[in-house]
C-alpha cells in the first residue's frame, strides 16, 4: 500500500509540474505575441497616431487642464460649423499657396544651384549674397512684401519661394561640389557635352541627396505661409487664426493647428512617396 501511495504522489507531482510548465509556456507565448505585435511598424504607427487624441480626451475627461489652455474635443469639432466661409475653403487657399510656393521655390533653388556650379565667376559673385540672404528669417521679410505687393496672392507665393529657394540652392551646390573628379573625367572621355553630364549625372545625383533638405523646406514653407496670412490675407488658416485670437476662440485656433499638422504630414508623405518613385534606381 505504501508503495502504491508513493507512486500516486509521484504521478500527482509530475502532473502538477507539467501543468506549471504548460502555464509558463502559454504566458511566454502571450508575452511574445504582444511584444511582436508592438514591434510591427504598422502597429507602432497606429499607436503613434492615436496616442495624442487619447491623451487629449483623458486630460479633458478628468478635468486636468482647463478650457482656457486646452479646448474640449467636442468644442473643436463644433468649430467646423462655426467658421464662415467653410474651414475647408480656408484650408484650400492655404494649401494652394503652400504647394505653389514650395514647388516654385524648390525648382528655383535647384536651377540656381546648377547655374552657380557651372560658372565659377557667377558662383563667386552670388554666393556671398546668397549666404547672407538665406540667414535672414523669411518671416522678417513679411512687412516688405506687404508694402510691395499688398494683399495680392503673388506676394505670398514669392515670399514662400524666397523663404526656401536659397537654402535649396546651397544644398544643391553642396551636392554638386561633392561629385568625384573621376566621374567628370569619365564623361569627358566618352565625348559627352556639359548638358549631357548635367542631365544624365548631376540631376540624378541631386535627386538622390536633396530629399532631407526639401522636407525641411516644406516645414519652413508652412510657417512662412501662415505668417503671411496672419499679417496680410483675407482668407486662409493664418487669417482665421488671427481673427480667432481677437475673439478668444481658442477652439478655432486649435482646429487650425490640427489641420496644419495634418496638411504638413500629408504633403510630407506625398513628397517622400513621389521622391522614392523619382529616384527609382536606388531601390
Amino acid at each position: 500500500m505504501m508503495q502504491t501511495s508513493n507512486i500516486s504522489e509521484a504521478m500527482h507531482e509530475e502532473a502538477l509540474e507539467q501543468t506549471l510548465v504548460a502555464t509558463r509556456l502559454d504566458t511566454s507565448k502571450t508575452i511574445t505575441h504582444k511584444v511582436s505585435f508592438l514591434s510591427k511598424p504598422r502597429a507602432l504607427t497606429a499607436i503613434g497616431c492615436f496616442a495624442g487624441p487619447v491623451i487629449w480626451i483623458l486630460l479633458k475627461q478628468f478635468g486636468i487642464v482647463s478650457d482656457r489652455y486646452l479646448p474640449a474635443p467636442m468644442a473643436v469639432l463644433e468649430a467646423f460649423n462655426e467658421v464662415e466661409p467653410s474651414i475647408f475653403v480656408h484650408l484650400a487657399y492655404t494649401s494652394i499657396r503652400l504647394v505653389t510656393g514650395f514647388i516654385a521655390g524648390s525648382v528655383t533653388g535647384i536651377l540656381l544651384g546648377l547655374v552657380m556650379n557651372k560658372s565659377v565667376s557667377l558662383n563667386r559673385l552670388l554666393l556671398p549674397s546668397l549666404q547672407s540672404m538665406r540667414s535672414i528669417p523669411a518671416i522678417a521679410t513679411v512687412p516688405f512684401f506687404l508694402l510691395w505687393f499688398g494683399f495680392s496672392e503673388i506676394g505670398k507665393v514669392i515670399l514662400v519661394v524666397t523663404g526656401i529657394a536659397f537654402n535649396v540652392a546651397i544644398a544643391t551646390l553642396q551636392v554638386l561640389r561633392e561629385i568625384p573628379e573621376k566621374d567628370r573625367i569619365l564623361f569627358k572621355s566618352f565625348g559627352s557635352d556639359p548638358t549631357t553630364f548635367v542631365v544624365q549625372y548631376s540631376l540624378p545625383r541631386i535627386f538622390e541627396a536633396l530629399l532631407p533638405s526639401l522636407r525641411f523646406s516644406l516645414s519652413t514653407a508652412v510657417g512662412v505661409v501662415i505668417v503671411s496670412e496672419l499679417l496680410g490675407a483675407q482668407i486662409g488658416l493664418g487669417y482665421l487664426i488671427q481673427t480667432s485670437r481677437s475673439t478668444f476662440s481658442i477652439h478655432v485656433i486649435f482646429l487650425c493647428m490640427l489641420l496644419l499638422g495634418i496638411l504638413n504630414s500629408l504633403l510630407d508623405f506625398a513628397l517622400t512617396s513621389g521622391w522614392s518613385k523619382l529616384v527609382y534606381w536606388k531601390k
